[in-house]
């Protein structure tokens, strides 16, 4: 993804010249027609904007139609419907924010898009944290990763230990076989297989987080 440059600087130096100009005096007929900030801003953002889609155009026609396709279509894919019950603190809803947090670790490296999956995710978590920057690294550079089949064919919730935070749960999973891309569209794949995945969460603020996750070894 393009990011948009600031447009702070250019304004500032139209402030600064109109000052210097009010200072010395000249403000007369040889005084310079006033510029409007938010113009320049816009221009700015226009220009950036234009830059940003030649860009993606010039990456497509590399990938060829087929790749680009692809890449358009795990792009669109859909965010997961988020479940009412991952708002209770109950053990119902514990195993379903778990299994809602799996289908927003998909969501983030199909289509980059890392806001909730961030969102569940506490700053302390590692996990969490390598995600995001794996996700971001390969949608930076213009990839992405086709959707997979994944199942959850059991998810345990352990109660929580006096004197901790968190408590203790367990998923199951069916992971199918996957392909991401990087940027000029060269495929990597991973592996299917079973696995079970440990998370981390507590409630807090009326949902629940997660501090940490890893694969059951």
């Amino acid at each position: 993804m393009v990011r948009v440059r600031s447009w702070t600087t250019p304004v500032l130096v139209v402030v600064m010249v109109s000052v210097l100009v009010g200072c010395s005096g000249g403000a007369g007929a040889g005084a310079s027609p006033s510029v409007d900030p938010y113009e320049v801003g816009a221009s700015a953002m226009a220009a950036a904007a234009s830059a940003s889609t030649s860009a993606r155009a010039s990456r497509d026609a590399a990938l060829g139609p087929d790749l680009a396709a692809r890449r358009e279509a795990a792009l669109a894919t859909p965010p997961p419907e988020r479940p009412e019950q991952i708002s209770e603190n109950t053990t119902e809803g514990a195993a379903t924010a778990a299994a809602y947090f799996i289908d927003l670790y998909q969501y983030a490296f199909v289509t980059g898009d890392t806001k909730d999956f961030a969102a569940m995710s506490e700053q302390r978590c590692v996990f969490c944290n390598s995600v995001i920057d794996d996700a971001k690294k390969i949608h930076d550079s213009g990839g992405w990763a086709d959707p997979w089949d994944s199942t959850v064919t059991a998810v345990r919730v352990y109660e929580q230990n006096p004197g901790y935070d968190y408590i203790h749960v367990e998923i199951d999973m069916q992971w199918a076989e996957g392909t991401s891309y990087d940027g000029d569209g060269t495929p990597k794949t991973t592996d299917s297989g079973d696995f079970t995945l440990i998370i981390a969460m507590r409630y807090v603020n009326g949902s629940w987080v997660v501090g940490e996750s890893e694969v059951k070894k």
